[in-house]
């Protein structure tokens, strides 16, 4: 189903499943919901009334050049779907870069938030293309590399990321198993006119390269974090900067794709932190 927002964006939504309620906040800048649902999300079904939607500008979702792609404003849009539902409180879970925007709508309206679920998630893209930048020398390193040329992070992780695609490795980044790679990029192959115009516009958003780790200082709702082992794409150690008052860290095995390389423990994971709290 497709709900208007207040500024007559229309909003790819889905529910599907049984039990509390919790909305799914998609990663990108500019991906969408349908691989998680897929692939992932539905494992979750049993326990959680799962909320998938695409983020304006992005997947399914309506969203064109002079659309609003502020924080606040996909804050707001999260918030207007939880009214326009009626739901009076719900989990919020988050992937990827999904993870700054679902901080900052837990931090703006916390009462209506029962718990946050962390997935592999970035509070600062920065620090996440540098982790990027660095492994993707390491796979590189065969390489004759001129990074010393780039003046800044992003110019180095743009340089490194286009010698991994070039090479066909860049999913080393976020995936073990290149079957997976392939598998969710099949997966999204199954939408048709997928809408790119709050990806094209992610690195010119200054807003999206902001640190949001004090944020987290602020957030008293239980927190789950869950982590891979070898997340080069958001940082091995990315989460220790993290400062929730009520926070529970959990590292798994795997790349920055869990619910697809690792799915049946990271069902077990979630549901045991909504069942004991």
């Amino acid at each position: 189903m497709y709900l208007e927002m207040s500024d007559k964006v229309n909003l790819y939504v889905k529910q599907s499943g049984n039990g509390i309620p919790c909305i799914f906040i998609h990663g990108g800048p500019g991906g969408c919901s349908y691989d998680f649902e897929i692939l992932g999300g539905n494992s979750l079904e049993g326990f959680m009334k799962l909320l998938y939607f695409d983020q304006r500008g992005s997947g399914r979702s309506e969203g064109g050049i002079d659309s609003d792609y502020s924080i606040d404003r996909l804050v707001e849009d999260i918030e207007e779907i939880r009214k326009k539902l009626g739901i009076s409180k719900w989990i919020v879970m988050a992937h990827s870069f999904g993870g700054i925007i679902a901080v900052n709508y837990v931090n703006k309206f916390e009462k209506f938030v029962d718990k946050l679920i962390l997935l592999n998630c970035t509070l600062n893209i920065e620090d996440s293309l540098k982790s990027q930048v660095f492994y993707g020398s390491e796979f590189l390193s065969q390489e004759k590399l001129q990074i010393e040329d780039c003046n800044s992070v992003l110019e180095k992780w743009k340089y490194i990321f286009n010698m991994l695609v070039e090479k066909d490795i860049s999913y080393k980044l976020q995936y073990k198993d290149y079957k997976n790679f392939l598998k969710v990029n099949d997966t999204i192959s199954n939408i048709k006119n997928i809408n790119t115009y709050m990806a094209n516009q992610a690195f010119s958003n200054k807003e999206y390269f902001i640190s949001y780790y004090d944020i987290t200082k602020e957030i008293i709702v239980p927190v789950l974090v869950i982590t891979g082992d070898e997340d080069f794409a958001v940082g091995l150690n990315h989460y220790s900067n993290f400062m929730f008052p009520n926070e529970k860290v959990q590292i798994m095995q795997g790349r920055h794709v869990l619910y697809v390389e690792n799915n049946e423990e990271l069902k077990s994971i979630i549901k045991k932190f909504i069942q004991d709290l």
